[in-house]
């Protein structure tokens, strides 16, 4: 049984024009494996490897592999095989995808005609009730296109009167409020007799620490961070203790005062107008 199980392999392979050469080239079994499996000699190697060659062998060929594998089965078990079974498996799976013919049909194509709609039941008042319907329908869709037309797209054109532009602006007028425009001074609220002065920090690295009191009356103090300017102003006089007073420009009413301001070092100054005066102690808020 395993020698026409054999046959059946080589048969279909040789049908298929694929020799022990190039079964060899595709499966990447050996070429003796392959010469005893044509022999059908399948003691080689264990039933596993047996099995897996023949899976790779049957999927060459275009065959069922697991339907390969249940035939060798069969076949080492000695059973006997049907006469419808003596074809190869590549000439079963060819009749089973070969498509079946169409039955040539012999009767002439019918056609729709006079004669054949006399044959159907059709009641002659059905038709004059159809048609009637029809008719009645087409009117009333009709009238309605009339009606729509004459009366509710008058409506659609909206005509919109143009008004006089001073008429528009004088509408209008109240609607709209334009934004005060800020004054672009320094300051607004100071008297033009009054004193301004600007310090600065002039350093790029280093801060400097400022002490003002203004009139003899208040006191404030602050740190001015490098390239930073604070615009102070007072009615009279400015009292100053600048820290690293090398660092500071001072700038009264746009006019740029000198002094002996040195890096790291404290300065005490008074400043009036256009006047700045060096202080030998530090100026002292007197309270009443």
């Amino acid at each position: 049984m395993l020698t026409k199980f054999a046959d059946e392999l080589r048969n279909t392979r040789l049908k298929k024009g694929i020799s022990l050469e190039q079964m060899a080239a595709k499966t990447r079994i050996d070429l003796k494996f392959l010469e005893a499996i044509d022999n059908g000699n399948f003691g080689f190697l264990p039933e596993l490897y047996v099995k897996a060659f023949i899976k790779q062998y049957a999927k060459v060929l275009d065959l069922d592999e697991q339907e390969t594998v249940n035939r060798y089965e069969e076949a080492k078990a000695g059973k006997l095989i049907e006469k419808d079974d003596s074809k190869s498996l590549l000439e079963k799976k060819i009749e089973i995808e070969r498509p079946v013919a169409e039955p040539k049909s012999e009767e002439p194509v019918k056609t729709f005609n006079d004669n054949e709609a006399k044959k159907m039941n059709v009641n002659p008042q059905d038709k004059k009730k159809m048609f009637r319907l029809l008719t009645y329908v087409s009117g009333i869709v009709v009238v309605t296109i009339i009606v729509f037309i004459a009366f509710f797209n008058k409506g659609s054109n909206i005509i919109v009167e143009e008004k006089p532009y001073d008429k528009v602006l004088e509408e209008t007028k109240g609607r709209y409020i334009p934004p005060e425009k800020k004054d672009e001074s320094l300051n607004t609220n100071i008297n033009l007799d009054s004193l301004t002065l600007q310090i600065a920090n002039v350093d790029s690295l280093d801060s400097a620490w400022v002490m003002v009191i203004y009139d003899d009356k208040s006191k404030e103090d602050f740190l001015l961070y490098p390239k930073r300017a604070k615009t102070i102003s007072a009615f009279d006089n400015f009292k100053l203790t600048l820290g690293n007073s090398g660092v500071i420009s001072l700038i009264l009413n746009n006019h740029k005062l000198n002094f002996d301001g040195r890096r790291g070092a404290v300065r005490h100054y008074m400043v009036s107008k256009d006047t700045i005066e060096r202080l030998n102690s530090p100026p002292i808020l007197h309270t009443n």
